[in-house]
């Protein structure tokens, strides 16, 4: 049983002709939110503002280059793993709290629209990644919300949100491959 954090917030109220949708978060949410945000802050400072972090951006560009100064390239990607598995775990102890049960494939749709959000906002870039995650966020509430209100209830919105992320990753990886945030790059042959 997860914990009962409260009742949800009241943040505003959308008019919709004669109603008014109301918008709310709940404490689990602000919760999950924060956690989301400290996590995000500490990743990006670890990356760009220690040594640990330019040896990680150096190894990503150039193992060879980047051992010819003096790194421990094996060390390095040992330690970006267990980040990236620490970061997994906090995301899947978050996600196991939301949702309320834990099993082996509870994360294989997650992990799908996280690909998904760093496509969306250019791989290698992690504010990108978090752009494309709130963009995809967004989206997924809004079709999951008014989608049957707009279809005067002949669609479930809950059962479109997916294939409304999934489609955003075919538009994005036809027209724009390299994403919102991400530079175009050239390759010279």
């Amino acid at each position: 049983d997860t914990p009962d954090f409260g009742k949800p917030y009241q943040l505003a109220s959308i008019p919709l002709g004669e109603r008014s949708i109301p918008v709310q978060i709940g404490p689990k949410a602000v919760v999950f939110i924060v956690a989301a945000l400290l996590m995000l802050l500490a990743l990006n400072y670890l990356v760009n503002a220690t040594r640990l972090g330019k040896a990680i951006r150096a190894v990503a560009q150039d193992r060879a280059t980047a051992s010819l100064m003096g790194i421990n390239v094996n060390q390095i990607i040992s330690l970006t793993f267990l980040i990236g598995g620490a970061l997994g775990g906090a995301a899947g102890v978050l996600f196991g709290m939301n949702i309320g049960t834990v099993n082996p494939y509870m994360g294989f749709i997650p992990g799908l629209k996280a690909f998904t959000a760093a496509v969306l906002g250019g791989i290698g870039n992690i504010t990108g990644a978090m752009v494309g995650g709130i963009v995809l966020g967004f989206l997924e509430a809004f079709v999951a919300s008014y989608l049957s209100l707009f279809t005067n209830n002949n669609f479930s919105g809950a059962s479109y949100a997916d294939i409304a992320a999934f489609s955003i990753l075919i538009l994005i990886l036809i027209f724009r491959p390299e994403g919102l945030l991400g530079e175009s790059t050239t390759q010279k042959v």
